[in-house]
C-alpha cells in the first residue's frame, strides 16, 4: 500500500489504508504539530526514523493497529510532550525517542517484553515511568540522562539490565531492582548523584559485567550517600560480594 498523506493546518492525517510509514518519511518536517489516523487504521509498521527531527510535533496518537516501531522512530522530536504505546507493540527499539526532550508522560503497554538502547536517553523532562511487569530486558544508556526521572522500579521477570542504563539521571532518588541474580551491566547509575534508596531484592548478590560496579570508580561519596537495601539476613553476603562491598 503506498503512502497516502494530507497535511491540514499543521496536521499530518495518515489515510486508514496505509500499512506502513517508510524509513525517514517525514524527515526534519518542523511544519507538522500533530499526527493522525484516520480509522479504522491498517497501519501495523513504522519505519525507522521516520518522524526524526520533527521538532514541531506535539501529539501523535498511535493506533492499535501497529505492531513494529522502527530505530529512532521519534528521535529528536522535541517538542513532543505525550507518548502511548499500543498493546500490540512487544518491544521498543533503539533511539525510539531519544533526545525528546519535552517528553513528561510515557505510557508503555503491559504487553512490552524488550526496551532498547538509548531507548528514552536525553529526555530531560521525563519524570516517572512504569515499566511493565513481562519487560525482561533494557538496554544500554536506554534512560541516560533522564535528568528529571525520580525513582524506578524494575520489574520480577527482569533478565538483562545492560550497562549505563540510568547513567546520569542526576535527579533519581530511588531505586529498585528484581529478586534475580543475573549479570548486570556496568556503571547502571553511574553519575547519579541524589540516588539515597538502592532496594535489590536478590538474595544472592548479583555480578556485574566486566567486574565493574554500580557507579564509576571516583564516585565512592555516592556509595556513602545511598543507602542498600538487601533481603533479610542476606546483609553478610553482599558485605562481601565484588561492588556491593563498596556501600557503607
Amino acid at each position: 500500500m503506498s503512502l497516502s498523506i494530507l497535511v491540514l493546518s499543521a496536521v499530518l492525517v495518515i489515510d486508514s489504508n496505509v500499512e506502513k510509514i517508510p524509513a525517514y518519511a517525514y524527515q526534519d518536517r518542523d511544519d507538522i504539530t500533530e499526527v493522525c489516523f484516520e480509522v479504522p487504521s491498517k497501519l501495523k509498521e513504522i519505519g525507522e526514523y521516520a518522524f526524526l527531527g520533527c521538532t514541531g510535533i506535539e501529539k501523535i496518537e498511535l493506533p492499535n493497529s501497529v505492531v513494529k516501531i522502527g530505530e529512532g522512530a521519534f528521535r529528536e522530536c522535541s517538542s513532543l510532550k505525550e507518548l502511548s504505546f499500543p498493546a500490540s507493540v512487544k518491544a521498543l527499539p533503539k533511539y525510539v525517542c531519544a533526545w525528546d526532550s519535552a517528553l513528561t508522560t510515557v505510557i508503555l503497554p503491559s504487553t512490552l517484553q524488550d526496551i532498547g538502547s538509548h531507548a528514552f536517553a536525553y529526555c530531560a523532562s521525563l519524570d516517572s515511568i512504569s515499566i511493565p511487569a513481562r519487560v525482561s530486558h533494557i538496554g544500554s544508556n536506554a534512560f541516560s540522562c533522564c535528568t528529571s526521572l525520580r525513582h524506578i522500579k524494575l520489574p520480577a521477570m527482569m533478565k538483562e539490565l545492560e550497562s549505563y542504563a540510568f547513567s546520569e539521571c542526576v535527579s533519581l532518588e530511588s531505586a529498585v531492582m528484581p529478586a534475580n541474580r543475573n549479570m548486570l551491566g556496568e556503571l547502571i547509575f553511574s553519575g547519579c548523584r541524589n540516588l539515597s534508596r538502592l532496594t535489590v531484592m536478590s538474595p544472592v548478590p548479583p555480578t556485574f559485567d566486566c567486574n565493574s560496579f554500580i557507579f564509576e570508580p571516583d564516585e565512592t561519596e555516592l556509595y556513602k550517600n545511598c543507602r542498600l537495601l538487601v533481603p533479610e539476613g542476606k546483609e553478610a553476603a553482599y558485605k562481601s560480594a565484588p561492588g556491593w562491598c563498596l556501600f557503607f
